[in-house]
Parts: C-alpha cells; sequence; structure tokens
C-alpha cells in the first residue's frame, strides 16, 4: 500500500492510448508543407524588403517571428475539439462584424492610400479584421448549416446564409476593399456546395451571380477597379499608368530564366520598378529570385497543401467539420489562383494575399488558424468511447 501512495496518481491507460490515437491522426505533412511555405516566404520578404541584417526591422525576419507564434497558436487549435467552435459560433461572428465595424470609425481604424481597413498594433504591425473576419463567417456559417439539418431545403434557410455571408461583405465594400469581399462569396459558394440545399437555388444564384456582377462593375467599383478590368481585357492601353505594375510582375517572371537571380532578385525589385514586392506581388519577386524551377516547387506545395485540405473535407465525420473544411479549403484555393493569376496576367490586378506566402500579420496568423482547426478536424474526428479500431 505505501509503494502505491509513493507512486502518486497515474493516468488510466485507457485515456492514455484515446489520446494517443487522436494525435496519431495530426497531419504532419500539411504542417511540414506550412512550415516550408513560410520559409521560402521569409527569404522572399526578407529579400523584398532590401535584405541586410537579420533585424526585427526588416519585414521577413518580422515575418518569420510572426510565424512561429501561430505555429504554436496553430498546435493549440489542434487540440481543442473543433466541435466546440460550434456553441461559440455567434460570438465569433458577432466579434468578427464588431471588428469590421471599429476599423471604420475615424480616429480607431488606421487609414492607408485611401482606404480605413487596419488597426495599428502598437506601432508594430498592422492588423486587417477583414482577414479574420474570414474564418469567423465560416464558423458562423458551418454552424448554422449544420444545425438546421433537413430545413436546409427550404428557400427561407437558403436566404440566410446569404444574409449571414453578406453583412460582412457589406462592411469590407464600405472600407472599401472590394477584392476581399468578393472571397465572402466564395467562402459561401464552397460550403454551400457540401450541404443539403435544393440544387435549384444555387442554379438560380448562378444566374442572378453575372447580372449583380454587372451592377457592381456599373454602381460599386471604383474608376481603378474598371481600368484594371479594361486594361486586363485589352480594353485600354495604359502600360505606363494602370498597368505598370501588372507589366513590371510579368517582366519579372519572364526574365528569370530556369534558376532566377539569386537573393537580391531582378532588375524589376533591385531598381524598385516593381512595387508591393513583399505582399500582392511577392510571386513575381520570388520568381526572379529562384527562377522557373523554385516556381514549380513553390506551385507544388500550394498543390500539395489543397490535397490536404480536401482529404480533412473528405475525413471530417459530421456537417459541422465538413463544412469548416470545405470553406477553409475554398479561400485557400481561391486566393492562390486569384494572386499568382495576376502576377502572371491571367487576371486582372486584385490585392488579394498568396495565403502563407504574401507579407502580414493578419492574413498569415488568419490561415494558421485555419489550420489549425482542420489539424482538430483530423485530430478529433473519431468518435469518443471504447469502439475497436
Amino acid at each position: 500500500m505505501l509503494n502505491l501512495a509513493m507512486r502518486g496518481p497515474r493516468s488510466h491507460p485507457t485515456t492514455s492510448r484515446i489520446h494517443g490515437r487522436r494525435w496519431r491522426d495530426f497531419d504532419f505533412f500539411m504542417l511540414i508543407t506550412t512550415v516550408v511555405l513560410m520559409i521560402f516566404s521569409a527569404f522572399a520578404i526578407w529579400s523584398a524588403d532590401g535584405g541586410g541584417s537579420l533585424s526585427f526591422e526588416n519585414l521577413g525576419v518580422r515575418q518569420a517571428v510572426f510565424g512561429v507564434i501561430g505555429i504554436v497558436m496553430l498546435l493549440v487549435l489542434a487540440s481543442i475539439d473543433y466541435r466546440l467552435f460550434a456553441s461559440v459560433a455567434w460570438l465569433l461572428y458577432g466579434s468578427g462584424l464588431a471588428m469590421l465595424g471599429l476599423v471604420l470609425v475615424p480616429g480607431v481604424g488606421t487609414e492607408i492610400g485611401g482606404a480605413q481597413r487596419w488597426f495599428d498594433l502598437f506601432g508594430i504591425t498592422t492588423v486587417q479584421p477583414s482577414e479574420f473576419a474570414k474564418l469567423t463567417t465560416i464558423i458562423g456559417l458551418a454552424a448554422f448549416i449544420s444545425s438546421r439539418g433537413p430545413v436546409m431545403k427550404e428557400f427561407s434557410s437558403f436566404l440566410l446564409t446569404i444574409v449571414i455571408a453578406a453583412v460582412p461583405m457589406l462592411l469590407i465594400v464600405a472600407q472599401p476593399d472590394l477584392d476581399s469581399a468578393l472571397i465572402f462569396g466564395v467562402i459561401w459558394l464552397a460550403m454551400m456546395l457540401v450541404t443539403h440545399t435544393r440544387r435549384i437555388y444555387l442554379v438560380g444564384a448562378a444566374i442572378v451571380g453575372p447580372i449583380a456582377v454587372i451592377l457592381a462593375y456599373a454602381l460599386v467599383l471604383q474608376p481603378f477597379h474598371r481600368e484594371r478590368i479594361l486594361q486586363f481585357l485589352g480594353l485600354l492601353e495604359d502600360p505606363l499608368g494602370i498597368g505598370y505594375q501588372a507589366t513590371q510582375a510579368q517582366l519579372s517572371i519572364g526574365s528569370a530564366g530556369w534558376t532566377g537571380f539569386g537573393l537580391a532578385g531582378g532588375t524589376q525589385s533591385v531598381f524598385n520598378f516593381l512595387a508591393v514586392r513583399e505582399s500582392d506581388f511577392v510571386f513575381a519577386h520570388a520568381a526572379a529570385m529562384f527562377g522557373f524551377i523554385g516556381m514549380v516547387a513553390l506551385l507544388l506545395a500550394i498543390v500539395i497543401l489543397l490535397w490536404r485540405c480536401l482529404c480533412v473535407v473528405e475525413m471530417a465525420r459530421d456537417s459541422f467539420g465538413q463544412l469548416l473544411a470545405a470553406g477553409i479549403t475554398g479561400i485557400l484555393f481561391v486566393q492562390a489562383v486569384v494572386n499568382i493569376g495576376m502576377n502572371v496576367g491571367l487576371l486582372p490586378v486584385a490585392g488579394i494575399p498568396l495565403p502563407f506566402i504574401s507579407q502580414g500579420l493578419s492574413s498569415l496568423w488568419a490561415f494558421l488558424f485555419a489550420e489549425g482547426i482542420l489539424q482538430s478536424i483530423l485530430v478529433h474526428h473519431r468518435k469518443l468511447g471504447f469502439q475497436p479500431e
């Protein structure tokens, strides 16, 4: 008896086996791919910001520090049962809306380049609430749709999903940030494709969608947005004006050859012809650094990450988890396609960050939080209990 008392309490062996089985499902392949992308990002941003010493003043070093902190938070989120987010979904969704509203208040939000989209974080960096609102909207939509069950076949439920996605979208349009606002349409569509709603509603949305785009072009888009679209369609020739950055990006990519120019980047970067090369045009700058081979490796890493995300969609055992995974996969895919597409000239220029690559605390942490939720779905997707493996 004395010996047993001196040993102290021990965890139950069955409980240890349950926790072991759960963490066995953690996708280390997804995490390693993400870390590789973040290392690539840190080098590219460090170079884009002028290289030099490895001080916190350099945006690349800062991105690496934020990335390490973000990975820790990813692991914390992975340890939390994702189903708990359903119970606080509306609190998170409401918090996202509150931040989008606060950033519009003069003196609270920070205005940069005529847009009021950021909070200043103690002079260290800025925080863009729209990036986190994407994730809170996904959680809110997932909770609503999964709670409706068969009632999602009713038209009223279908309309309510549009309202849930449209409210943050309209707040972001007011900043103005039309590019980010469109991502909420992608979130809605990706999640609706895995619901039990009637397909006729989606067909109707596909018919109304182009009409809404035409109205937005006429009534909502700023003049420079219209010029970007016209320039992309070849209806406006302005290579030294609205088309300048797109031209410089394509020159950076096209001149890099197989192996690129090294850490300094190409001529467009060295002589500052390529602007915002640490964020919107980081792909073009990285292409100049690492060439065609480096870009193929980057694209392969993104494809692997998307594949692992789709595996989570397939493995999710409940509607809430599947909807979360579908929404996260949707924004990862579309933002990667849009950013790379505009860099290579296949899409109009848009201020959409490249996931895990573009400089910025908000985008990086938002995607790391999202990946933490994906990992939680994998870790906790098995039923609790003592069923045989």
